[in-house]
């Protein structure tokens, strides 16, 4: 598998960008046809293609559900075919403040574990969302994790967890100074 090449925030974007454009592509849809699908505007899908911005999480939710695909569709790299995922050959996917490490191979379709780093003031993004799959949990390993479950707000530390339904309405965000780390477990995997 490779990482995502590139120091700065223009080649993460910019990969990103050229990724969800071979996917529309590989769907055979225009740039009209996605926005029309996923109630983004097609000024919105160009500059993200052009690596103009940064999407947030959930965001790309939303975009990649619109092409029938889930955010494990963004990973770059090659499929896993083993049991054993190493940490220096974990495949990154970057959006706005928040690098997603896939933990589990690609191959699995019962369990999805990410790692996120979540920078200073990042997160899901200011609206609450819903995605494909049953159950969710969190788990902080550093740092501090604000997550918002419906009207529900919970704040998060090292060690603590939260576990909800992926159909309930959610968002979160670092409200902390530094990156907080946390692992997502999604089952069925989705992402």
């Amino acid at each position: 598998m490779s990482r995502i090449t590139g120091t700065g925030a223009g080649d993460e974007r910019e990969q990103l960008g050229q990724r969800v454009r071979q996917l529309r592509q590989a769907k055979g849809l225009s740039a009209r046809d996605l926005a029309a699908r996923s109630g983004l505007t097609q000024t919105y899908i160009s500059r993200l293609e052009n690596a103009k911005l940064s999407p947030t999480v959930a965001t790309l939710s939303r975009l990649v559900a619109a092409m029938g695909e889930t955010i494990t569709s963004l990973f770059t790299g090659e499929r896993d075919t083993g049991p054993v995922v190493r940490a220096d050959e974990r495949t990154p996917l970057h959006s706005s403040g928040v690098d997603d490490y896939r933990i589990t191979p690609s191959w699995t379709t019962r369990l999805e574990v990410l790692e996120s780093v979540v920078a200073p003031g990042q997160g899901s993004g200011p609206k609450s969302h819903t995605h494909l799959g049953d159950e969710e949990c969190v788990l902080v390993l550093d740092g501090t994790l604000t997550i918002w479950l419906g009207a529900e707000e919970h704040t998060l530390g090292p060690g603590d967890s939260a576990t909800f339904s992926c159909q309930r309405p959610h968002r979160w965000l670092n409200p902390g100074g530094r990156p907080c780390r946390a692992l997502w477990i999604i089952t069925p995997a989705v992402y």
